[in-house]
């Protein structure tokens, strides 16, 4: 049956959607939609049902099986519907599009985001098969049909990813099923190839244009378009509060329980990785987050799984504490489903957030692949990796000559690194600027920081050093970002439940490598802090004498050593006119590829009416190429308007016409058929050039539009608008 090549093209054309879902749940829901629509349309057909009795069955379709095929996560038993389940599905119907964008993909069977591709494989299934047996039945023209298929690639790609190769492969593919399709027409065999080649032109000029004018890695599509209703603030820091944390209330205030965490394992709170001169944020590319559905592949290479169990005590507010890059989050408890629905992730910062934000009783499970730490010591072997992070906008004072005079003579990235991090860790000491503690300024500002490297001794607590440790590995070539959270105490034990208080927050950094991210504690040991050395020593007096006295090493500031990624790209000068020049030519280019596309079908009937004239006249009996001149004659005349019917004679035709011309081809082209006498070249130039000439009369006295018309015109191929309007209902 050729219907089905229709249907199965509507199902391949739903193949650009598998990124966004990657779960076989996406093939249950393709597959299962598109058995019930092809079920649906064949007993339609068969029994003749009408539009309303049709919609109606696929309506009742839709909700005895959406659920198990749409909704699997709310199926009793796996296969039976549910109330909740058929909510689900009546919302979806309204709800899911959008919500299907807005979630981080790969989405899976999440809730009720399988119900968009569900509907598209029963509904475009069934529309494709209706139409196309209706149309074999009332002798329409199959163009109707064959827009279905076109229509669901057309959603599934503004509803996919902004980045797939395969959408021009599945457009290609597409097209060509649909050809087939028209290859099997009833309508012989000749009309059959022509659209077919047709179509396929048409299909390959769209791919060429899809290919060579649009970047596929730049596609604007339905989910790079839609705000995501979650982007926290560019001064959105909860290291600003960490001074609050280790001396406020919180102190001795336990804020969450956690079982799974073996000493020395993290639990971060948030990753930042932008730096204003003020503070550390979650920023630049760390700040697009979106839904999770449940779970999400991990991307990083190396990394231990740390799966724990999180009860939330004391610690309110949006940021959900994570064991590292996230695998998977479920909520459980009371408020679960209004948690999940809140809860929004960002893939590069890695850090989880809750729109509602958390409250003291919500507990939630969690997998993520936390980075690697390795010490101070070993960070000489590693070399700086491609992360992409957001340049700092300041760079404190003092940093940069801290940096080389504390890595002079080191050669390697990594060895300045652990150069700069070990003078950190000796030269620093700790204190929160509590009571009874040395003085110590909160804050990890520019001036903040610029204080800590001036002092002697330095003096500061995670907050400063965390932040000038990442600095300085940016200034030296690692991407880096600082990680706040905590990490589980010596003793520590998987199946043992640990409780934090405010006391035990801390921060780290993390490096990008080679191999990826690692943990980096940049903190100083805890010990007596010293008294402060004098800001100004006396300067040695060099006695008075001829000799200049000798050159004072002063620290040679490396302003070279910023890594590529960190450095702010700035932009080539264009010149004006140039650009004007350019938009303008892309202005003219899209149009005439539009236009080209536009006229693709026109082309395509003046195409070939030239190929059917030349085959005429070049026919190899003389007598074949006379006929083939009256043949040209009467197609020129019904292509004009003029009404013919096939028992009318070629004189009596010609009569109709008044035209001399046609009268002398109508008795040649008798002559030729039907004397014995042999037809002469003689004969065959004047009887072309006579139909040349009929076909010069005709445009004589017609305007422009008219003259158009007629050459466009498909009346010669035996088609009509009659045929294209044939498949409407008509009124009784």
């Amino acid at each position: 049956m050729r219907a089905l090549f229709l249907a199965f093209a509507v199902v391949v054309s739903l193949v650009p959607l598998w990124p966004v879902y990657q779960n076989p749940a996406f093939f249950v829901a393709v597959a299962g939609g598109a058995l019930l629509g092809a079920f649906i349309a064949l007993l339609s057909a068969r029994g003749k049902w009408s539009v309303l009795r049709t919609a109606l069955m696929a309506v009742a379709a839709y909700l005895i099986f959406g659920v198990p095929l749409a909704v699997p996560s709310e199926a009793f038993l796996g296969f039976l519907p549910s109330l909740q389940g058929e909510l689900n599905l009546l919302t979806g119907v309204v709800l899911s599009w959008k919500q299907l964008v807005t979630v981080m993909p790969p989405v899976g069977a999440y809730e009720a985001l399988l119900v968009p591709v569900f509907l598209l494989s029963l509904l475009g299934v069934l529309l494709a098969v209706v139409l196309s047996l209706r149309i074999i039945r009332t002798r329409g023209i199959a163009s109707v049909a064959a827009l279905v298929p076109v229509f669901t690639l057309g959603v599934a790609i503004w509803l996919g990813p902004s980045r797939s190769f395969a959408s021009v492969v599945v457009t290609v593919g597409v097209f060509v099923l649909i050809a087939m399709w028209f290859a099997l027409s009833r309508v012989g065999v000749a009309r059959a190839g022509f659209r077919a080649i047709g179509i396929l032109v048409l299909s390959a000029v769209v791919a060429s244009a899809v290919v060579l004018v649009t970047p596929i890695t730049d596609r604007t599509v339905w989910r790079t378009e839609i705000d995501q209703p979650f982007v926290l603030q560019d001064d959105t820091s909860p290291l600003s509060e960490y001074r609050s944390f280790v001396t406020g209330d919180d102190k001795n205030k336990d804020l969450l329980s956690v079982t799974g965490l073996s000493a020395g394992q993290r639990l971060s709170i948030a990753t930042l990785d932008n730096y204003t001169g003020v503070l550390f944020s979650v920023g630049g590319v760390a700040a697009d987050f979106t839904k999770l559905p449940g779970s999400i592949p991990t991307t990083s290479k190396t990394g231990d799984e740390v799966t724990a169990q999180v009860t939330i005590s004391g610690l309110t507010g949006a940021w959900v504490p994570l064991t590292g890059e996230l695998g998977s989050l479920s909520f459980t408890g009371a408020g679960s489903r209004a948690l999940t629905d809140a809860f929004y992730y960002s893939r590069p910062a890695g850090t989880g957030a809750v729109m509602t934000g958390l409250a003291e009783g919500d507990s939630y499970r969690t997998t993520g692949l936390a980075a690697p730490e390795v010490s101070i010591s070993s960070v000489g072997s590693l070399k700086p990796g491609d992360a992409i992070v957001p340049a700092p906008q300041v760079m404190p004072d003092g940093l940069d000559a801290f940096v080389s005079l504390s890595s002079k003579g080191k050669t390697s990235a990594g060895e300045r690194v652990q150069a700069a991090l070990t003078a950190l860790t000796s030269q620093g000491y700790i204190s929160h600027g509590g009571p009874n503690e040395v003085p110590s300024a909160s804050g990890h500002g520019a001036n903040r920081l610029a204080a800590l490297f001036a002092a002697s001794p330095m003096v500061g607590d995670a907050e400063q050093y965390a932040a000038a440790a990442s600095l300085m590995a940016t200034q030296i070539g690692f991407p880096s970002r600082v990680v706040m959270g905590f990490i589980a105490p010596e003793g520590s034990d998987a199946g043992t439940p640990v409780s934090f208080t405010g006391a035990e927050m801390t921060a780290w950094i993390e490096i990008n490598t080679t191999n990826g991210w690692v943990a980096v504690n940049p903190n100083p040991a805890e010990r007596p802090i010293p008294e402060e050395q004098p800001q100004d020593p006396t300067e040695v007096a060099f006695p008075q004498t001829a000799v200049e006295p000798p050159a004072q090493d002063e620290p040679q500031l490396n302003d070279n050593s910023a890594p590529e990624a960190a450095d702010e790209e700035q932009p080539t000068a264009v010149d004006p006119v140039l650009q004007a020049i350019l938009a303008v030519v892309n202005v003219v280019g899209w149009s005439l590829l539009w236009l080209g596309v536009l006229a693709s079908p026109f082309l395509a009937i003046v195409i070939a009416k030239r190929r059917r004239r030349a085959a005429r006249h070049s026919a190899a009996d003389p007598r074949d190429r006379v006929e083939g001149a009256w043949s040209e004659v009467r197609d020129a005349l019904l292509d004009h308007g003029t009404a013919a019917s096939a028992s009318m004679t070629r004189q009596e035709l010609a009569e109709i016409t008044a035209l001399p011309a046609a009268t002398t081809v109508a008795v040649l082209a008798d002559t030729a058929q039907y004397s014995v006498d042999d037809v002469t070249e003689s004969d065959v130039i004047r009887a072309w050039s006579e139909a040349d000439g009929v076909v010069k009369e005709l445009d004589a006295n017609l305007t422009r539009w008219q003259k158009f018309r007629a050459k466009i015109s498909v009346k010669s191929f035996g088609l009509s608008w009659a045929r294209f309007t044939a498949w409407l209902p008509k009124r009784r």
